[in-house]
């Protein structure tokens, strides 16, 4: 509830409500504890719209965390997928190098013959090529 004036304000704060001295507590206490009603002045007014902003600003980011954290655990769900899938390329790549140097082992081993039979020189060099490597970390 808006008061309009300080002075008025001011009045509320420093009287008390009820009968007697043991059951009197002062207006603004009451109307918030029973009522639900929250009473401000001018100057008090701008402070406590600044706190329900502030509270409705967490409540957004609280929302935006959650959306992020959704997103997080998919991109690591993802992440995972994909290092799944490198493995299995770099065994892939691994078997068809094996695959290609025994090949060559194995023209090598026809140029011999062909060398010892012609009795020329050899022609294939053959070229040996590296597995790939994983990088553990």
């Amino acid at each position: 509830m808006f008061i309009p004036s300080e002075g008025v304000y001011y009045d509320l704060l420093i009287n008390k409500v009820g009968t007697g001295d043991t059951s009197s507590r002062d207006l603004i206490e009451y109307a918030f504890q029973e009522k639900r009603v929250i009473i401000v002045s001018p100057t008090s007014f701008m402070a406590y719209l600044q706190t329900v902003i502030q509270g409705l600003r967490s409540l957004q980011v609280e929302e935006n965390v959650k959306v992020i954290q959704k997103r997080v655990v998919e991109l690591g769900r993802h992440v995972s997928n994909h290092e799944e899938y490198m493995n299995k390329l770099g065994n892939s790549l691994g078997t068809t190098v094996n695959h290609y140097n025994n090949a060559h082992k194995e023209l090598g081993k026809i140029d011999k013959d062909v060398v010892r039979i012609s009795g020329t020189d050899s022609v294939v060099e053959p070229l040996v090529v590296d597995k790939p490597q994983k990088d553990e970390e």
